[in-house]
């Protein structure tokens, strides 16, 4: 969730009034937000994931004057006809792009602020650190329309921001500190992406600006460029951050991105429409509604609705609530409007009682029992590697659920099994105290043809055990405690496995079917993890054991 500290001297500016800070801490977590922190100048505040449009001073505002009134019919922002022209070539690396021309900005100290904040902001969350998105904002007055969005060679050459000097696109990626920061997600491109006028380029996507277009405190006039991989993504950035502009009395102007035998303006600042059930809403919501009291909610929410019947409103919703996705949010929005503080808790009139399922009271036995054989238990993420599950492992790589978009290497997929985690764990707790006894209990996720999803969720558990004295020996006898304490019969056969050391590796079958394995960990997969301690420990499938009890 970000977390983005505001100068309360820039809310109130925006805002037209003063608030004492339980006043604005209340507001602030009214709209499902959490303060931080509080300090005479400052406010931090934790925000949801989905609320993007409040993330800059002026979008968090917005939604104040709505809930609080000031705002009595939504914000229409209106766009000026558009007179210059983006030429847009092939660019595959980056191929959506969208602009736009912000006129009369005065750059106060609290703008630049924003400015700088909500591009940071964006760039990180919906920009996915610049891969999905990237924004670049420059001084208008210093490009000589047409602008033109293509390849150039890695030897082309520009003023980096920051710099007095050329250097070429190949170099920006190793001399300065954006193109060693985001240099990965361009580096392996043949040629690369530019904005460039007939003075040459003034924009490396998603690297850095040049310093010919720096804004600076005299600019009046911005020229807004976005590019990405998700067209619309991009043009969803690009509204978060031409209203917020719109907020500060500043005029947006459109902008004709010709390509081939086409032409688009943006910015799009086109309101969606969604049909709202009344009754769905008091069924969700647990409250009575009437459609004039829906209506007082969403216009607390900065929408503008009409009602076409009884139970049914047409929900106008704005070119910055990119968060809008189904009826069920606009319902949210009507809570938050409403007041959660005014929903009476009430006990459900139910003729049954809950209870816990017997498969999750059987996991937590299993806990029981190996914290009574001396074992901790951890809990590690689901997200893992495939280099960590399998290449340390010494198993052969199979399918396994990827991440489409992984942010980084370190979480690519979905784990299969759980020893891999446990190793990682002693890995980094090497300086802890041996010998360590650790398990887990949790879920791993295999491909499953024959499921809907194609997946299928496995709670195992695993355990291991690093000591000086770890042998095979002290890993049956944990296996023989823990299988006979919970009442199982059960059969211990040779197997092979080539994370485990070749005759010291015993397969678990109860009733002749397989549901686990054990033995001590090969000193080549202890050399990939760097542990220098013997390892011993055992996997089993938990649903086979709750199959197999007596």
């Amino acid at each position: 969730m970000p977390v983005i500290t505001y100068k309360k001297e820039d809310i109130f500016e925006l805002l037209g009034r003063k608030l004492s800070d339980e006043e604005l801490k209340n507001l602030v977590e009214s709209f499902k937000t959490n303060v931080e922190e509080i300090t005479e100048d400052e406010i931090t505040i934790e925000h949801t994931a989905d609320r993007a449009d409040m993330f800059g001073v002026e979008g968090l505002v917005r939604a104040f004057k709505f809930y609080l009134g000031i705002y009595k019919k939504p914000v229409k922002y209106k766009i000026k006809r558009a007179k210059h022209v983006v030429i847009k070539e092939d660019v595959p690396i980056r191929p959506y792009i969208a602009c736009a021309i912000i006129r009369d900005v005065k750059l106060t100290d609290s703008f630049i602020r924003s400015l700088m904040n909500i591009q940071e902001v964006l760039h990180e969350t919906l920009g996915r650190r610049r891969v999905k998105v990237a924004i670049g904002i420059h001084d208008l007055d210093k490009i000589e329309f047409p602008v033109y969005y293509k390849q150039a060679r890695r030897k082309e050459k520009m003023v980096p921001l920051g710099w007095h000097s050329e250097l070429t696109l190949e170099e920006i990626l190793k001399k300065t500190e954006k193109g060693r920061e985001f240099g990965h997600i361009v580096e392996k491109a043949k040629t690369f992406p530019v904005y460039c006028d007939k003075n040459g380029i003034f924009s490396f996507p998603p690297i850095i600006n040049s310093e010919r277009t720096r804004v600076k405190e005299d600019t009046k006039n911005l020229f807004v460029e976005m590019t990405g991989t998700d067209k619309n993504a991009v043009n969803q950035v690009l509204n978060l951050i031409v209203t917020n502009f719109a907020e500060r009395g500043c005029r947006i102007e459109a902008v004709k991105i010709k390509e081939k035998n086409k032409v688009e303006i943006t910015p799009k600042l086109r309101e969606e429409t969604k049909i709202l059930d009344v009754k769905k809403a008091e069924k969700l919501l647990g409250i009575k509604l009437t459609a004039k009291k829906v209506q007082q909610c969403l216009i607390k929410m900065g929408f503008g609705s009409k009602i076409i019947s009884r139970n049914k409103i047409r929900v106008a919703i704005p070119p910055y609530r990119v968060d809008i996705l189904h009826e069920w949010d606009l319902i949210e929005d009507i809570a938050i409007g409403y007041g959660f503080n005014k929903i009476e808790p009430e006990l459900p009139n139910l003729a049954t009682k809950g209870k816990l399922d017997e498969f999750e009271e059987f996991s937590n036995k299993l806990r029981i029992v190996m914290i009574g054989l001396g074992f901790q238990e951890v809990m590690l993420p689901v997200l893992t590697n495939e280099e960590d599950q399998f290449d340390k492992m010494y198993v052969k790589r199979k399918d396994v659920v990827e991440i489409e978009n992984p942010v980084s290497k370190t979480y690519t997929c979905l784990r299969n099994w759980l020893l891999p985690g446990l190793l990682k764990f002693l890995e980094a707790n090497k300086h802890r105290e041996f010998p360590q006894k650790i398990f887990e209990i949790g879920d791993a996720v295999i491909i499953d043809q024959d499921e809907e999803t194609k997946t299928k969720n496995v709670r195992k558990l695993a355990c291991v055990i690093s000591s000086s004295k770890a042998n095979f020996a002290q890993i049956r006898s944990v296996i023989d405690a823990f299988l006979t304490s919970l009442g199982i019969n059960y059969e211990i056969k040779p197997f092979e496995h080539p994370s485990f050391i070749a005759g010291r590796c015993a397969e678990i079958l109860i009733g002749k079917k397989s549901v686990g394995f054990f033995g001590e960990i090969h000193p080549r997969v202890l050399e990939k993890w760097k542990l220098e301690m013997p390892v011993i420990g055992f996997e089993v499938n938990v649903e086979g054991l709750f199959k197999g009890k007596i």
